[in-house]
């Protein structure tokens, strides 16, 4: 499960071989949209590389930021980038901040650094977190796997008895159980709350301990710095919901938390993001509810033509593994990835 794709090949062969660089003076992009999830030191126990693949620690937050001054990048918020998307001229290209979820780490470790630094992000927040009626199931997940040689539960009139004794088959068994729980016609959160009822887990606790409250996000709404956007109420993969429904995922997370923190909201992030996940008709939802952007987790730059599909924005992952790479490879326009320039 850890033989590197195509891409990867493709791209380590440019980064070793130091190809990219040829490719910079003809790279017309305008800048780019970085996406992280968690800011942590890691514990020494062991972990599920799918979860690992979202956090990255504080001193790689520093050395991405230092990666940006270095090649002469503006960092700027997501109205300012709209702003250039639109026209504005700069002569240099920017990079921007975001922070999906609402996890407590943003602000006790992130946002430190980031304040020292002087840099602008934006934390797009899923409100049933700090509502406390969501769970983040991914966290909790990887530790039952964790802890256990063996998992036992039943999911839409089925049993299922998995082991997980071996890194490899709890690895299997959180892509598995996974598969099952977006499949399941309950719906992903009922799913996720049948599943770990069997394994008697306290979902409650783990999201009263990872994710922010209403005071903390509205303490840091105060910060100049700070840009608070949406993720919807319970983190669904809206493609799979009717019309009706994904657009009060959407357009309730925007009036909840312009509710509580006073200020409008107009900035988007598309819970999962992938082109599985998001479709043009989540797009026209977007723009239809007043949203000024909104970002995928599809993997490219930002060129002058999104203006015309400012509700698809890429953005890059910055994975703790390889970010050197990836970054150096798209700040030069040639990361072997889906650019979204269309």
């Amino acid at each position: 499960m850890n033989n590197p794709t195509i891409k990867d090949r493709v791209n380590n062969y440019l980064y070793e071989k130091q190809l990219s660089r040829f490719a910079r003076p003809f790279a017309a992009y305008l800048g780019q949209i970085l996406m992280f999830h968690r800011i942590v030191q890691p514990d020494g126990g062991q972990r599920l590389p799918e979860n690992q693949l979202y956090e990255v620690t504080p001193q790689i937050l520093r050395d991405v930021i230092k990666f940006y001054r270095q090649q002469g990048f503006d960092f700027i918020s997501l109205d300012e980038m709209m702003d250039r998307i639109n026209g504005k001229k700069s002569a240099n290209r920017f990079v921007s901040f975001t922070f999906d979820d609402g996890y407590t780490d943003t602000l006790t470790t992130a946002m430190p650094v980031l304040q020292e630094e002087n840099i602008p992000f934006c934390m797009y927040v899923t409100t049933d977190f700090p509502d406390r009626k969501a769970m983040f199931w991914w966290d909790i997940l990887e530790e039952t796997l964790v802890k256990h040689e063996e998992v036992s539960f039943a999911l839409d009139d089925k049993d299922y008895c998995i082991s997980t004794r071996t890194l490899d088959e709890k690895r299997k068994a959180f892509q598995t159980i996974c598969s099952l729980v977006m499949k399941s016609p309950v719906g992903v959160s009922a799913a996720w709350r049948a599943v770990f009822s069997l394994f008697h887990v306290d979902y409650s606790a783990y999201t009263e301990r990872l994710t922010l409250s209403w005071d903390q996000i509205i303490e840091m709404s105060r910060n100049p710095l700070v840009t608070i956007g949406a993720h919807t109420c319970s983190h669904p993969p809206l493609a799979g919901l009717s019309e009706e429904e994904a657009r009060d995922e959407m357009g309730k997370s925007m009036e909840i938390i312009r509710q509580k923190i006073g200020l409008d909201v107009v900035h988007f992030s598309y819970p999962y993001g992938s082109k599985l996940d998001v479709t043009d008709r989540e797009a026209r939802l977007a723009a239809r509810l007043g949203f000024h952007s909104a970002v995928t987790t599809e993997t490219g730059n930002v060129y002058q033509n999104h203006h015309k599909k400012a509700m698809l924005l890429p953005r890059l992952n910055v994975n703790r593994d390889t970010w050197r790479r990836d970054l150096k490879l798209a700040v030069d326009g040639c990361l072997a990835q889906t650019l979204n320039r269309s």
